[in-house]
């Protein structure tokens, strides 16, 4: 039975033929071979780029599969990201192919990914919508923390002015070295309730989710920072997927 996916990412395979990075809705994300999607005729062609949401029929047992149909999903257009929200859709992407296992299961996720490149197009601002998925990522690797209680003692955080954030742990109030990066309670409890109109606020969330990303990214650059700085010279940084 078909089911709606988005290609992650594609790789030329000899000479008329695609391997694709699928995130589907049933079976999470798969890796397949579209065979002859580069010849001129080929009905798949143009349809294995990235930000389009598609129906999709894949067959085989191992870790590459052969896919069987590809076809735009029902009023389905390319999502038109550009400039910055370019940058930040390729960001979730990498982190899916990252952190999101092969072929497991995640429904919810995806459809948080899709909510979120439909948010970062109606909206003007593409953080809150790379940093409401980063926290849903976080929910479906088993790695969400507590917003409102001291990891190490259960102590309520509104007891103290500050705290710091542990990766894979949870907020503290007693730094462990005196490089920490400290945060305001009061904004931790206006993050937890999500409000996010603040721009310091937001920044701080950032380095939030991305020291607790970092537990399962490792010390690999993700490319995608590294693209967005190759194409802009240094002239501008993303507020988003850097």
């Amino acid at each position: 039975m078909a089911q709606r996916a988005l290609v992650l990412h594609r790789w030329d395979y000899q000479e008329t033929s695609l391997i694709l990075d699928l995130f589907t809705e049933d079976n999470g994300r798969v890796r397949v071979i579209a065979k002859g999607a580069k010849r001129p005729k080929s009905p798949w062609r143009g349809l294995t780029q990235p930000f389009m949401l598609l129906l999709t029929e894949f067959r085989g047992r191992g870790d590459l599969k052969t896919l069987t149909l590809l076809e735009p999903a029902q009023t389905s257009q390319k999502l038109l990201l550009q400039g910055e929200k370019l940058y930040s859709g390729f960001y979730l992407n990498e982190l899916i192919q990252r952190v999101v296992p092969a072929e497991a299961e995640a429904p919810e996720l995806f459809q948080s990914y899709f909510s979120a490149l439909q948010s970062m197009i109606a909206s003007e601002r593409v953080e809150p919508a790379l940093r409401q998925f980063e926290w849903q990522l976080l929910q479906h690797l088993g790695a969400a923390f507590d917003w409102h209680y001291d990891a190490d003692n259960g102590d309520a955080l509104t007891d103290f002015e500050w705290c710091y954030f542990i990766p894979d742990h949870g907020f503290v109030t007693q730094a462990r070295d005196d490089q920490q990066r400290a945060y305001s309670v009061a904004d931790i409890n206006k993050l937890a309730a999500w409000d996010v109109d603040d721009e310091s606020r937001l920044r701080q969330l950032k380095y939030i989710m991305r020291d607790a990303l970092s537990v399962y990214l490792g010390e690999k650059p993700l490319r995608s920072r590294e693209l967005f700085r190759s194409n802009t010279h240094g002239n501008r940084r993303t507020k988003g997927a850097e």
